[in-house]
């Protein structure tokens, strides 16, 4: 077995796996926030909105830095598609979040890569064999679970699994506009896009932050700029699959400020849920390394 293959230099994979739990650790922070702050009395699409805004003042500076010229998007009509999906998934989930547990909002997230995969399966015509099928399978058994229809399925809840779905179309037309824009601008228009539509679907109940508020606003909007460099960061020193399992430790971090901040107690069936979740996420994003990596070396041997 090569085992560099598996496991990367030391001191690379050490700075990786500290910024990946740390991007984790801010990410749920931000949720938390997100939540707290739509109970002072501000509805969570203006908390949306104001995200999106104070979010492109911090990353201007670094698209300034790489030029103007290549913020300019090849594909308008595939970038305001991105726009308007990702409006949707921030709307969705900034409202689930404001009446839904932390810990089963982040079990849920999970379920992205799951998403992802269908849907490149029907728009990318990637080829799925059967036992990702049958670990796509389990994962939805796994959110059935901590949905628990047996009892109640709140609207909270399907709000953040709407929202894990679009996040998905939009990782998935992302994936498409690498082929033909520059990081920058994919970042730059993703962040601009989203602000209309929050913007507009604010005003019928837009009330003006207050002092306290505005600095909690600011706080989710640094956060998440962080969050985002972070995890960037992380995934250029190493691979998804040797980092996926440290993410999965924001699950602790989420009922941990679940139950300080909000006294929420994750049932059995979250607990549940999130463990076969995880484990059908891990399988799915394992083995598509190991394929890469065999289809790399039947290309390499082919030379």
């Amino acid at each position: 077995m090569n085992y560099k293959i598996y496991f990367p230099s030391l001191s690379i994979s050490i700075i990786s796996i500290i910024l990946m739990i740390l991007s984790g650790i801010c990410a749920t922070t931000v949720q938390t926030l997100v939540k707290y702050t739509s109970q002072q009395n501000i509805h969570p699409f203006q908390i949306a909105f104001f995200r999106s805004l104070l979010v492109v003042p911090l990353i201007m500076p670094f698209f300034m830095k790489s030029g103007l010229k290549n913020l300019k998007t090849k594909n308008p009509k595939l970038t305001f598609l991105r726009s308007i999906v990702g409006s949707i998934a921030l709307l969705c989930f900034f409202y689930g979040l404001s009446f839904t547990e932390i810990a089963k909002v982040q079990a849920l997230i999970f379920l992205v890569p799951i998403f992802a995969s269908i849907l490149a399966i029907y728009f990318l015509r990637e080829k799925v064999g059967i036992r990702r099928w049958i670990a796509m399978g389990i994962a939805f058994c796994g959110a059935l679970i901590i949905l628990n229809p047996n009892v109640e399925v709140t609207f909270g809840p399907l709000l953040i699994l709407i929202s894990c779905f679009f996040w998905s179309a939009s990782v998935l037309i992302n994936k498409l506009l690498t082929k033909l824009d520059t990081n920058s601008s994919i970042v730059f228009w993703q962040s601009i896009g989203v602000l209309p539509a929050t913007f507009i679907i604010s005003i019928p109940v837009w009330i003006w932050p207050d002092l306290y508020v505005f600095m909690l606003l600011i706080i989710i909007a640094v956060l998440a700029t962080i969050t985002h460099f972070m995890l960037t960061a992380a995934l250029k020193r190493g691979q998804i699959s040797f980092l996926l399992p440290f993410d999965y430790l924001r699950l602790i971090w989420s009922v941990l400020l679940g139950f300080y901040i909000f006294s929420e107690v994750p049932t059995i069936n979250v607990w549940i849920g999130s463990i076969i979740i995880i484990c059908s996420t891990a399988y799915i994003t394992f083995r598509e390394y190991k394929l890469n990596i065999k289809d790399k070396n039947k290309t390499f041997n082919s030379i």
